[in-house]
């Protein structure tokens, strides 16, 4: 089974000077900035393209799209959704490293917020396909901010998740694409490719670009199973000028003190 797995466009916590976790500036759940819109519509326009190329090969192309419950996913997801006439699925448990609250995560003011309840996601995105389990939201105020231990716990079960998907996959299917976050990818491709997870500063990381598509092939094997990390960080698809994030400048700090932290 093929895996498009995209980081979601520029959002204004990404435009931040410190885009951080630490930062009490940042939004909960933000919006994309103009240039991540400008990179949400590109992306939608190679999927269009590519999807319906004559030369892809019929499992290579995108019959799902499964997306974080989170604002700047939802909106990522949105052109590549009508590109493809695909309906957009809600996954509450693939959100940020995190979750969604207000405040800066090392600090004791730190408070919990619902997150896009189910009707508040049908109305601002209509079409998508939203979980009965997320009418009250996919967080909670009691939550506060997830620790990096239950980010990693939270990740395996979607992991463990994806394998089963695999596992049911039969030829004609096509592939799915899961549109998420730069953090929760660097956690998600070190335990699919069976690297440990750390807590701390990181030695190695993941670092996805704003926009960015990886693509994973799943092997389901009756001895072991395979991942295949067969592209990453591809970005052909939008102008040098509109790349953001990641390590477009150098190793940003939030994957190196937080990624998998």
């Amino acid at each position: 089974m093929r895996l498009y797995l995209v980081r979601h466009a520029q959002s204004a916590n990404n435009a931040l000077d410190v885009p951080s976790l630490m930062n009490p500036q940042r939004s909960s759940d933000p919006f994309l900035t103009p240039k991540g819109y400008e990179q949400a519509e590109k992306l939608g326009e190679r999927m269009g393209e590519e999807m319906k190329s004559d030369t892809l090969k019929p499992d290579h192309c995108i019959k799902r799209i499964v997306s974080s419950p989170m604002r700047r996913c939802m909106l990522t997801s949105t052109p590549t959704s009508k590109a493809l006439g695909i309906p957009i699925e809600v996954r509450g448990d693939v959100f940020e490293h995190g979750g969604c609250f207000n405040g800066a995560r090392d600090q004791k003011s730190v408070v919990g917020e619902t997150g896009l309840t189910k009707a508040q996601l049908e109305e601002e995105f209509p079409g998508c396909k939203v979980p009965e389990d997320l009418v009250n939201g996919w967080w909670g105020i009691e939550k506060g901010c997830e620790t990096v231990p239950q980010a990693h716990e939270r990740i395996r079960g979607v992991v463990k998740w994806m394998w089963s998907e695999a596992e049911k996959w039969r030829e004609g299917d096509g592939a799915m694409c899961l549109v998420v976050h730069g953090m929760f990818i660097d956690i998600f491709l070190k335990e699919l490719l069976g690297i440990p997870l750390t807590t701390g500063r990181q030695q190695g990381l993941f670092c996805s670009k704003n926009c960015a598509v990886h693509i994973v092939e799943l092997q389901v094997n009756s001895d072991i199973n395979v991942a295949g990390l067969q592209a990453f960080n591809t970005v052909y698809h939008m102008p040098e000028a509109i790349q953001t994030g990641g390590s477009v400048d150098g190793l940003d700090d939030c994957y190196v003190n937080e990624g998998s932290a």
